[in-house]
């Protein structure tokens, strides 16, 4: 996740891939349920930093913070534990 950290890494296998017209889409099977869980939670900070970018020429009343928790209302629950859980069973 280089958005984070060039050194963030998580083990996993291709798992399937779609070819598109520029581009391919990946799936990604981790190797465990905590790798998969970690790797999920990085994803939601990536998505709550995008969100906030997308918002911020909007609004200047709102701060990264009031926007993170407002992606949080809209979105966290598809990245409870029970989510994944299911996602990796």
């Amino acid at each position: 996740m280089p958005t984070l950290s060039t050194t963030i890494c998580y083990l996993g296998y291709v798992a399937w891939c779609l070819r598109r017209k520029r581009s391919y889409l990946v799936g990604i099977a981790f190797v465990d349920e905590q790798t998969l869980f970690s790797a999920r939670m990085g994803e939601q900070v990536c998505q709550i930093e995008r969100y906030c970018r997308q918002h911020e020429p909007q609004s200047e009343q709102l701060n990264n913070q009031t926007l993170a928790l407002e992606w949080v209302q809209l979105h966290a629950n598809e990245f409870s534990h029970d989510t994944v859980r299911k996602a990796f069973a």
